[in-house]
Parts: C-alpha cells; structure tokens; sequence
C-alpha cells in the first residue's frame, strides 16, 4: 500500500527511504550538497525533474537529515516503482 497526497494522488515515502535510495544510487551515505544535486536532478523518458517538485537546497537537505520519519510527496512515478522493486 502506497500513502498519497490527498490533493493531488502523488506518492508519500519517508524521508529516510528516499535519503537511502540516493545512497545507493551514489554508493555512499550523500552529504546535504550531494543530495540536493541528486533530489534536483531526477530523470524520467527524457524529462528532467525535480524530486520534490522544487529544487532543494543544501541546506535543506541538512534539515531533511534529520526528519527521516517525515512523510513527504515526491514526483515521478518511476521513483516510486524504482524503489519497490519489479515485484511492486
């Protein structure tokens, strides 16, 4: 089961999820500077994207560290589906 946002249907995860997806996705645990480049940056058929619908700035990203349990919205279904995995 996938939490979303009640206004516009878009995936919720955790803060921490998404904080470790940008590890794996790097190879090591990011700095704030790394993850803001990496949040800001997603693509998706093509398409540049922000992860947050916004850019994100170092630190932010600091201030997110430190709120792994806070559920956010993100963009891109392919985050989604990237994260679950092909067994969905």
């Amino acid at each position: 089961m996938t939490l979303r946002n009640s206004k516009n249907g878009a995936p919720k995860m955790m803060l921490g999820f998404i904080v470790r997806r940008c590890a794996a996705d790097i190879g090591h645990t990011p700095s704030p500077d790394e993850f803001a480049a990496w949040a800001n940056a997603r693509r998706q058929d093509g398409h540049e994207y922000c992860l947050f619908g916004k850019p994100i700035s170092p630190s932010i990203a600091k201030v997110m560290f430190q709120q792994p349990g806070r559920l956010v919205t993100v963009n891109g279904d392919s985050f989604e589906k990237h994260w679950r995995g092909p067994r969905g």
